[in-house]
């Protein structure tokens, strides 16, 4: 059966810029994209902004921090979320050492150093706070629909919400929304990797002290239980809290393409079952647990892989362990390679990597002349991707792309014009880190 469906809309939304997704690269593009003078609106499917840390529910900045050294590896909107969040507290970031992340065995190693911490619900506040002091217009529960293309040009892209069908005539796009929709609707081209990261859902306990002595005693606690066959694929588990009293774990693991919708309902309910049982399993067989409860699960599964877009050049894994420099360099990346197995259990190997060059032309899908990408969408190869996905460097990207698109419209209006050395300035206006710190430093 085929159904053919039309409909007549009245487009009276025309921002200079259409941000399509509100996480770490969208908070990143349009608070940068306004803060150059463009009038900039944001989608957000839920119904609030920060993607990894609010709708899977995250711990810390992955891919902030040189991991040889702490210091700083992205600035810019990074460091201001990380200031409203109060994590700062007067300190000077690029003299300031940080953890690479709040898991707690990352934070024993390094007692001294400062975790980029970003609770949920302080997130959510500063996130409403940078886009609303930047003027950027936000509309939430509205999800990217379609796209309407001429020429390799986005006319019009339509989202839905309470309103029905709303058609949005941006002048210039950036998709930021993790999974290249706007993007692979607009025809660019995109590859998926066989097999993909696994899917996950995080979950928190409190009445639970961490430790990485516990830590050790889940993941043979978990292990025990897949030998028996009552549980399925897990990884770590990694532990991270956000108070004293709490965990919240990164450990369900579903194999599954997120872009697919019976894959993503199976996750979920999967993905919570899965919790449960581990759960159950802590406490029957750890004493730490005797007065723990199960507080939350994540609102969302979330995905760590899906459509990488094609773009102008494709960031390698060779560009990484080389630390190749590029000339259109607009974010360093500094994460591990963390790429979770699909089917294997407990820890896997996390490479740490020198800080290396992501090329502006990584954002600039191929067959669309006003349309940037941002985050875990953007162009690179899947072990690329395994550092590049994470959320600093995904907020990094956003900032460069809200920055391009601004001077696109100051120019020919489309993305392949802009002045890279007048991006990168900007850029560093904006706090941005575009150069390596010297060894030593």
């Amino acid at each position: 059966m085929q159904l053919t469906y039309a409909k007549t809309l009245d487009v009276t939304l025309r921002p200079d810029v259409l941000v399509c997704g509100a996480g770490c690269a969208g908070i990143g593009a349009a608070v940068a994209a306004a803060r150059c003078g463009a009038s900039t609106l944001v989608v957000e499917r839920m119904g609030f902004p920060g993607g990894f840390f609010t709708a899977i529910v995250g711990s810390a900045f992955d891919g902030f921090t040189d991991q040889y050294t702490g210091r700083p590896a992205v600035g810019g909107v990074v460091v201001e979320m990380l200031d409203r969040m109060g994590i700062l507290e007067g300190r000077d970031p690029r003299q300031t050492s940080f953890t690479g992340n709040g898991e707690i065995k990352e934070i024993t190693s390094h007692p001294g150093w400062l975790i980029p911490r970003c609770d949920p619900e302080r997130f959510k506040k500063a996130a409403d706070e940078i886009l609303g002091a930047s003027a950027v217009e936000v509309l939430l529960h509205t999800q990217v629909t379609d796209v309407v293309i001429q020429g390799g040009h986005v006319e019009a892209v339509l989202v839905s919400n309470k309103a029905g069908l709303v058609a949005i005539a941006p002048k210039v796009v950036i998709d930021c929304t993790g999974d290249g929709d706007v993007a692979a609707w607009s025809g660019a081209p995109f590859e998926f990797n066989d097999p993909l990261q696994p899917m996950s859902l995080h979950f928190r306990v409190i009445n639970v002290a961490p430790s990485v002595a516990l830590r050790e005693k889940c993941t043979e606690a978990l292990a025990a239980a897949h030998e028996a066959g009552r549980l399925g694929n897990f990884g770590g588990p990694w532990l991270h809290q956000f108070a004293p009293n709490e965990i919240y774990f990164n450990t369900v693991r579903v194999a599954a393409n997120g872009t697919i919708p019976e894959d993503w309902t199976r996750v979920e309910q999967q993905g919570r079952q899965d919790a449960w049982t581990m759960f159950s399993i802590f406490k029957e067989t750890l004493p730490e647990f005797k007065d723990a409860y199960f507080f939350q699960s994540g609102p969302t599964a979330g995905s760590r892989e899906t459509r990488r877009i094609v773009g102008d050049y494709v960031l390698t894994e060779e560009d990484i362990w080389s630390s190749r420099r590029h000339e259109d360099v607009v974010v360093l990346g500094a994460g591990r390679l963390d790429r979770h197995p699909p089917t294997a259990f407990r820890q896997h190997t996390e490479h740490v990597v020198p800080p290396y060059d992501i090329s502006y032309r990584t954002l600039l899908p191929q067959g669309v002349d006003n349309l940037l990408v941002a985050g875990r969408c953007h162009s690179a190869t899947s072990e690329a991707l395994a550092s590049s996905r994470l959320t600093a460097t995904a907020m990094g990207m956003g900032q460069a792309a809200g920055v391009a698109a601004a001077l696109a419209l100051q120019g020919s209006g489309t993305t392949r014009d802009v002045p890279i050395g007048r991006l990168q300035d900007d850029l560093r206006r904006q706090g941005a880190i575009l150069e390596r710190a010297r060894a030593g430093t």
